[in-house]
């Protein structure tokens, strides 16, 4: 019997096709690799220009990068953007710092749980989503999960405002992503929490498609 090795990419632990992240490139090496080679890898990266632009910028079409402006009258300057790891609002503009624009700058990714929904992953964390648990949004790395799927996956609708989009839950399809407190949320109109509050919920839904700070 004869027996040859083989290296699969792009599929989990699980033998399923949810692996997350980039591979850009490598090198087989017997043991442990040296740090000259290390440092031949890193240097083909680095000159090929790996992480360009992803694609159209400013619109939901996938690989799109984009921002998220809000339409609130208070809050019109001001984007959804991931700071210490949870989704907030922030005022954001051409001179804010490098770190700000990223933090508020997102890649637009075919939704993991509905392909015909979207998946928001940040720009300076690749491999890390948008997803809500226990109705607040935070930045976390994908783990291939059916439950992180469906907490990551929004569907894009007409603005409920009249402006822009609202992002519906895939699996709680009557809240939607809402800023309140400048803390990022999903929220129906009227519910029990404090975050599904009426007043302005239409308004504070609606978020317009803007091209990314940080593209």
């Amino acid at each position: 019997m004869q027996q040859e090795g083989a290296i699969v990419l792009g599929t989990g632990g699980d033998n399923s096709n949810r692996s997350i992240g980039s591979f850009f490139e490598g090198a087989m090496t017997a043991g442990l690799p040296s740090d000259l080679a290390d440092d031949a890898v890193q240097a083909n990266i680095v000159s090929v220009g790996y992480g360009g632009p992803t694609g159209n910028m400013g619109t939901l079409t996938p690989a799109s990068e984009i921002s998220l402006r809000a339409t609130t009258a208070c809050c019109t300057s001001d984007y959804l953007r991931h700071q210490f790891f949870a989704g907030v609002l922030s005022p954001i503009s051409s001179s804010s710092s490098t770190l700000d624009m990223e933090d508020a700058t997102w890649i637009v990714r075919r939704g993991f749980s509905n392909n015909s929904c979207l998946s928001l992953e940040s720009k300076n964390y690749p491999g890390y989503y948008l997803r809500h648990f226990n109705f607040k949004l935070f930045l976390q790395p994908y783990d291939g999960s059916s439950q992180f799927a469906a907490d990551s996956t929004f569907c894009p609708v007409p603005g409920m405002n009249g402006q822009g989009v609202s992002l519906r839950s895939v699996n709680f399809p009557d809240k939607y992503i809402r800023h309140f407190f400048f803390w990022g949320f999903i929220a129906s109109e009227g519910g029990a929490n404090p975050w599904d509050t009426t007043t302005l919920w239409r308004d504070d839904v609606s978020w317009i498609v803007s091209p990314p700070f940080a593209p």
